[in-house]
């Protein structure tokens, strides 16, 4: 049995990296830099909190190979019409086509651009993320729902999909009311995926907040309304629960977060205009409507979206000592006292005001250290920060962002420093040695 994974993003890549760890012949299509990096070193990476950490052999292409007997398609919205074109010429008769994607119209538009094929849609409920090229990480969830879109798909098929997922531990159900299915996911989506999108903030930030909770009730009033135009009735109980963000969560960012802060344009119309489209000419929806066309203003077409700037501040006493505060929000662990610059105020400025926020320790004199800036230095979002250090004897006092705040000898610091602070230790311990540095007089 022949497989293609038609589009190796971060759905694609964990269930059919998954499915090629446990030997199923399997072909994926890929673009960029994760294609090239797929293909230079022959595997994947996949990182799942589930299933540990685990290199796969991969076979990686940017068009179809041979004939397939089952294709996954896990393309965004706007390339389906795309990936249908692609592997029309290497499809049997048979052959079954998954959809694996957001929205609700895909499956419609895949078995309208190649009829007489057996199409199958795939609710896919998962925490994943490309994070660097060539590599995967899963965080939340991981389960799927499957559902025949079209009449041809025998119960047969069916099984035999469900039976894949189950030989690579992957929790699957067949249902047989998908459209149900799908319109349950798609209200997720209409609620998280936007708002996150536009506010740059986790799935747990948007449901605390009033303000953009409110926004999100309405969305979902919307979207009901919606559904009920497919003859959908969504049940109460899904509603009450679905702004529950628990555990790994709380601190997911929706694919749409993911794919503004890699630059990529985010997948707005496959989510919105289901909804949008459907009331348009009865019901309105205004809240849906505002944010889609808020959305399209600023990522609908080019757009510049570049790191946030921050401060850091290395405070040295005569003991050689280093302070450090005790983290009151993710990430946890123990970091130099920091944080974000505000408009208008100069990145000196920052530093200090920061450094007395956090410790109450007021300091005039400072040196720049230098910048820092790794695209994965902080597991939110990308950011550039500045790192000045200076030297005082005066006694922390925790305060606003910090649990704790405390001297600790340079060479022995807590072993859960966040973000990449040791390696920015590490570089001032350097300047302290090449300065022959054996403390100072306050």
């Amino acid at each position: 049995m022949k497989m293609l994974c038609f589009g190796a993003g971060a759905v694609g890549s964990l269930f059919c990296g998954l499915m090629a760890n446990k030997g199923y012949n399997i072909d994926f299509i890929a673009r960029g830099e994760h294609l090239k990096r797929l293909q230079d070193k022959g595997s994947l990476t996949i990182n799942s909190y589930r299933y540990g950490h685990i290199i796969v052999p991969v076979k990686a292409y940017d068009i179809p190979q041979s004939q397939y007997d089952i294709v996954f398609i896990a393309v965004k919205s706007q390339d389906t019409a795309n990936a249908c074109a692609s592997i029309k010429d290497f499809i049997k008769p048979e052959s079954i086509i998954i959809s694996m994607q957001n929205g609700i119209d895909n499956p419609s538009t895949i078995a309208s651009l190649l009829p007489d094929h057996k199409v199958v849609a795939a609710s896919v409920f998962v925490g994943s993320s490309v994070d660097s090229p060539g590599e995967v990480t899963h965080s939340a969830d991981g389960r799927i729902i499957l559902g025949a879109y079209t009449s041809n798909v025998l119960e047969s098929d069916l099984k035999l999909i469900k039976m894949i997922f189950d030989r690579i531990d992957v929790p699957c159900a067949i249902s047989d009311d998908i459209k149900l299915v799908m319109w349950k996911k798609l209200l997720w989506n209409l609620i998280f995926n936007p708002l996150s999108a536009l506010l740059e903030a986790t799935c747990g930030k948007l449901v605390e907040n009033d303000h953009s909770r409110y926004i999100m009730e309405k969305m979902l009033v919307e979207g009901c309304l919606a559904a009920k135009k497919d003859g959908v009735e969504i049940p109460q109980d899904y509603l009450e629960k679905i702004m529950d963000v628990k555990g790994n969560l709380y601190n997911y960012k929706t694919s749409m977060l993911q794919d503004i802060q890699k630059l990529k344009i985010p997948e707005v119309d496959g989510i919105m205009l289901p909804v949008i489209n459907r009331l348009k000419d009865t019901n309105p929806a205004p809240y849906t409507e505002t944010i889609y066309k808020l959305l399209k203003y600023k990522y609908g077409k080019k757009y510049i979206y570049t790191p946030k700037l921050t401060v850091d501040m290395i405070v040295c006493n005569s003991k050689n000592e280093i302070l450090l505060i005790e983290r009151k929000n993710p990430p946890y662990g123990w970091a130099i006292p920091g944080g974000f610059v505000d408009y208008g105020e100069t990145v000196e400025n920052a530093a200090k005001r920061e450094l007395e926020e956090e410790t109450g320790i007021a300091v005039n004199k400072f040196e720049m250290l230098g910048v820092y800036s790794d695209p994965g230095r902080d597991i939110r979002f990308h950011t550039v920060s500045i790192v000045y250090y200076t030297f005082s004897d005066d006694d922390p006092k925790a305060a606003d962002d910090a649990k704790d705040a405390k001297f600790f000898n340079i060479d022995k610091l807590p072993e859960d420093i966040a973000f990449d602070h040791k390696k920015i230790i590490e570089d001032f311990k350097n300047i302290l040695k090449n300065r022959g540095w054996n403390g100072f007089k306050s």
